[in-house]
């Protein structure tokens, strides 16, 4: 079921080199001061094997913690249940449901800016079931990034197939959404990163997605702007792939399990550096 990702190539390989602004940084050495307050870190690519759920982490260094991240995918059969902050880190599950090995990678956009940390009621869904989860951040704040968290639970290696349709923000909120295609219940959870800062958020237009079909859907911040967190949102018959920051803004991809067309939707949190 691999091929070649839809997103933007460029953007995504610039993604292994470069930060926000100014500096460099790769996924086993500390990022380089930038003049800007926020960087992108990669994680190490990371091994899922065949009809199994996977997890793993990127840690921010030098003093810096997560105002949002997302993760990367190596195939269309791959599918995001979470993409959340813990701690210094940022961390990302997957199911695949391909016969090979795939690969996966957490993204965390790391800052000195404070931000506290905010987490909705859990919720259990049962096999079949979607459910939605809302964090919200204190009064005077405002949400920088975040996600849902409906990763592997239980045992087996069918567990953790509750696929992410929505993980963006909603002013003060983070809205986390999965329907759960595996045999087992998972709990749901939605984390949010927030900030006392100006941020601003801004969607795309809708991707059309054919029955079946899998696209992508990109929006940018503003000028001078550059991302804090994103994510997507679309029917919950359309099930995210993969989502990240670029330097400018952020990408969702996503595959419509419907039995109709269905449009995608990225959104993006930027601030000024």
């Amino acid at each position: 079921m691999g091929r070649p990702r839809l997103a933007a190539l460029g953007a995504v390989g610039a993604l292994f080199a470069t930060v926000l602004c100014a500096g460099e940084t790769s996924a086993d050495t500390e990022p380089v001061p930038a003049q800007a307050p926020h960087t992108i870190t990669v994680g190490i690519p990371h091994t899922v094997g065949p009809h199994s759920a996977g997890t793993s982490n990127v840690p921010c260094q030098g003093g810096r913690f997560p105002s949002g991240g997302g993760v990367l995918t190596t195939s269309n059969g791959v599918f995001l249940t979470a993409t959340w902050p813990s701690g210094i880190s940022w961390v990302g599950d997957v199911y695949n449901e391909t016969d090979t090995p795939q690969t996966f990678t957490p993204v965390a956009i790391c800052t000195l800016q404070r931000h506290t940390t905010r987490f909705g009621t859990s919720v259990n869904v049962p096999s079949g079931q979607t459910a939605t989860v809302r964090a919200t951040c204190d009064p005077g704040q405002v949400a920088t990034g975040g996600g849902p968290n409906a990763g592997a639970r239980g045992t087996g290696s069918d567990s953790g197939q509750a696929y992410i349709s929505q993980s963006s923000d909603i002013g003060r909120q983070w809205v986390g959404r999965v329907t759960n295609h595996g045999p087992r219940f998972v709990i749901l959870q939605t984390y949010v990163r927030c900030a006392d800062t100006p941020h601003t958020a801004y969607a795309s237009g809708p991707t059309r997605l054919a029955q079946g079909a899998t696209g992508t859907a990109h929006v940018e911040c503003g000028p001078g702007e550059v991302p804090t967190g994103g994510g997507g949102l679309g029917d919950p018959a359309v099930d995210f792939n993969e989502s990240f920051p670029t330097t400018t803004g952020w990408t969702v991809r996503a595959t419509n399990h419907g039995s109709v067309p269905l449009d995608l939707f990225a959104r993006v949190t930027c601030t000024r550096p």
